[in-house]
């Protein structure tokens, strides 16, 4: 049986350091240019390997490697890809230094004082293989192989690094399933009930278009290499629409900006469908052969006025009917949507919302139009059964599920729950490409639930993150560029090469060396750890998907990036994957949830408990262009970058007498954070926004806090999804 993407997650669950980035710099002078450097060009030559960028970033950006001597010198994109071209991101170009960063862990090691004391003993890979075995099947002989939990998501998004290798492991194990639910699935649940999927049109074809609309997102942070082909399509005549709560870069370059207050979005697209509906500026045509329900939201939207949209969203109408005019004008449009904004408790609501405007102006079916969210043809098409041997769990109808954004409810000391029900204990975790301490909801219960002793605590990491530093037991992980790998687009439709460009540094193991030796030390014999990293590439090729036919192993490894086969126009065959064939204005599926199947208003702070909604701030966290989830902490060039401010709105400041650079204190129910002021009108009044996952060790005033000590891990309206952006918080200068 072939598992997609999205099945599978819902059931698994000492180094030189180079000082400088001037050689990763671009512009470098030619050696045939007077004062050229010729050390800095040195850099640039070498063995050449391809690898693509695996961090959860919608770039995913292919990559050139030079090697010299068995030492990576220098990065730079692959220009042979137009989508990449010949710059990474100021993340990419720091590689060199992330990997032989001076803290780097190249050894394993061995708690040896209390936990979170700091106090290690080194020890061989024999001696933690020994440690970690024996200690697993004592859990499993006293507690059930259940009691064994992974955590992990996109450390490292390569399918083995992410799945293959680990999950076969695991699997085998028997061990609790870890449902990575944390990113996309609240939209997904609420795309699925208008159109039937949550993928979309070729980003490549945007520059056809004649109306760009960003709507919750920000290509700054996470699609840098996207806004090439927004400009495109500006030069060619688009217009560009914005809509954030947050002023942007984008959003500031936009030719209409919208600033609702935060998951107000289900509002202010009602208002904008009830003004295309009063002017005659949607699709008949469109609608009449392609959907279902439309008198019923017809109906729906004469409920709503434009005063209650107006002051629920804080949008002035005026603005809204200009934006609405520009986009119902035009005759292609591209919305792509944030993965950000669907992270409250009302995400479904608000994605299905704006997912039905676009349908009523016409955009699906054409290219040059579509609404673009999460494109994963190129992962979805992949064999996961077979790649990830899920044929080795046993217990696969009866065992527990702990879905990943309440990981501090299933390690609680003493009441240990998931999905709002009791569940067996957690007797050992093994964190591996996450670090939950820090990127978990409630940091300050994830910390909790770790420090207990009766936790075994096992993290795979390469260097000392929140998490490490609780282990009983530590052992050294390879980067991503130490083995053999693919890596899938999730926007673009390619399926790209992750060739080993170094071999590991120190006595560092990937994912899958890890997890093939430690089962064996466990005793597993089964073909499926007997294989190398090409034959587990291999098993996830071996699929009879349309979308990789004519694409092998072989392919892959001498074309380095390879376009699965999508047909074009995504819709253009008027064929929807909804039971009824038909975009659904009306949708059941919604009323089977206990939402209104047209349009459902609610907000999160509906949901909220008192004490947290009388506070007086909306927190949002969203990322940054110099960090990619918990990455990078480790890179000193990084680092320098602040990811300990607060950003608030000028009239906020002034009330609460806060000035640039003051130190304050955010704070709610689950903790408190500190961080230094930054008074902006990018934020509306009543909003403040902190970076997402900031480590706590870093913590700059060394108060050990960071943003998710205050964030909420109540799951979304539909899909389980996380709902970070759903805090509020009280505020004071510290």
């Amino acid at each position: 049986m072939k598992l997609d993407r999205r099945k599978f997650l819902k059931g698994v669950g000492a180094t030189s350091v180079f000082t400088s980035l001037s050689g990763l710099a671009p512009g470098v002078a030619s050696a045939k240019q007077p004062g050229s450097h010729n050390s800095l060009l040195d850099k640039r030559n070498g063995e050449v390997k391809y690898h693509t960028c695996a961090r959860n970033c919608a770039d995913r950006c292919l990559l050139k490697f030079r090697v010299q001597n068995g030492r990576m010198t220098y990065v730079s994109g692959a220009e042979e890809q137009e989508k990449t071209g010949t710059s990474p991101c100021v993340k990419g170009h720091t590689y060199v230094q992330y990997t032989y960063a001076a803290d780097r862990i190249l050894h394993p090691m061995k708690r040896v004082g209390k936990k979170g004391e700091g106090k290690w003993k080194r020890i061989t890979w024999d001696e933690a293989y020994a440690e970690i075995s024996s200690r697993l099947k004592q859990v499993i002989a006293e507690h059930g192989p259940e009691a064994v939990l992974p955590y992990s998501y996109s450390g490292h998004e390569g399918m083995i690094g992410k799945y293959g290798g680990p999950c076969r492991f695991f699997h085998k194990l028997g061990a609790t399933q870890l449902d990575r639910l944390v990113c996309v699935f609240a939209a997904y649940e609420g795309l699925k009930s208008v159109t039937g999927t949550w993928r979309g049109p070729d980003p490549e074809d945007t520059p056809l278009t004649d109306c760009y609309v960003a709507w919750g997102q920000n290509e700054t942070a996470t699609n840098v290499h996207g806004i090439k082909y927004i400009n495109r399509a500006r030069d060619n005549g688009a217009k560009l629409l914005v809509v954030n709560p947050v002023r942007t870069p984008i959003a500031s370059q936009a030719d209409i900006w919208l600033q609702p207050r935060p998951s107000t979005d289900t509002h202010l697209a009602a208002g904008i469908m009830k003004y295309l509906v009063e002017k005659d500026l949607v699709d008949h045509d469109f609608i009449k052969q392609n959907t279902l329900g439309y008198d019923e939201l017809v109906e729906r939207l004469a409920e709503i006025s434009y005063d209650e949209v107006e002051q629920v969203t804080g949008v002035p109408r005026e603005k809204m009917f200009e934006f609405a005019r520009v986009y119902g004008q035009s005759d292609k449009s591209v919305l792509r949507l944030g993965y950000g904004m669907q992270r409250n408790y009302n995400g479904a609501r608000m994605s299905r919302a704006i997912a039905m405007l676009h349908a009523i102006a016409g955009n699906f079916g054409q290219v040059g139009n579509g609404f673009i969210y999460d494109n994963v043809q190129a992962d979805d098409g992949m064999n996961y059964a077979k790649g990830t041997a899920s044929h080795l769990r046993t217990n696969a109808d009866t065992v527990q599920h702990v879905n990943m954004t309440e990981i501090a409810k299933a390690i609680h000391p003493t009441n240990p729950t998931a999905y709002g029900k009791p569940i067996k204990p957690i007797h050992a975790l093994i964190n591996y490409n996450g670090n939950f301490v820090a990127v978990a909801p409630d940091s300050n219960a994830c910390r909790r639930g770790a420090m207990r002793e009766d936790l075994f605590l096992v993290v795979h990491d390469f260097i000392m993150t929140d998490t490490a530093e609780l282990a009983d037991i530590i052992v050294p992980a390879a980067t991503q560029f130490e083995s053999d790998d693919y890596c899938p687009d999730y926007n673009c439709y390619y399926q790209q090469i992750c060739e080993k460009v170094i071999e590991p540094v120190g006595e560092s193991k990937d994912n899958w060396t890890f997890f093939k030796e430690l089962a064996h030390h466990m005793g597993f014999d089964d073909p499926e750890f007997q294989v190398d990293h090409e034959g587990i590439l291999r098993d996830f090729l071996d699929t009879d998907d349309y979308a990789y036919e004519g694409i092998t192993y072989e392919k892959i490894a001498k074309e380095k990036f390879v376009k699965v086969n999508v047909p074009k126009p995504f819709f253009g065959d008027g064929k929807y994957f909804t039971e009824s064939g038909k975009i659904e204005l009306y949708s059941d599926y919604m009323k089977k949830a206990g939402f209104d199947p047209v349009i459902d208003l609610g907000l999160p702070e509906d949901e909220m408990i008192p004490e947290e909604r009388d506070l007086p701030f909306r927190l949002l966290s969203p990322a940054i262009p110099q960090r990619a989830n918990s990455s990078f902490y480790n890179v000193k060039y990084i680092r320098n970058f602040p990811a300990y401010f607060a950003k608030i709105n000028p009239v906020d400041a002034e009330k609460y007498g806060i000035k640039n650079n003051d130190r304050i204190r955010l704070h709610n129910h689950r903790g408190e954070a500190h961080f230094v002021a930054m008074v902006t009108s990018q934020v509306v009044p009543g909003t403040v926004m902190a970076p997402k996952n900031n480590w706590r060790r870093m913590d700059p005033q060394g108060l050990d806090s960071c943003t998710n000590n205050l964030t909420t891990d109540k799951l979304t309206d539909m899909g389980g999804c996380s709902a970070y952006h759903s805090t509020r918080v009280g505020l004071s200068k510290a």
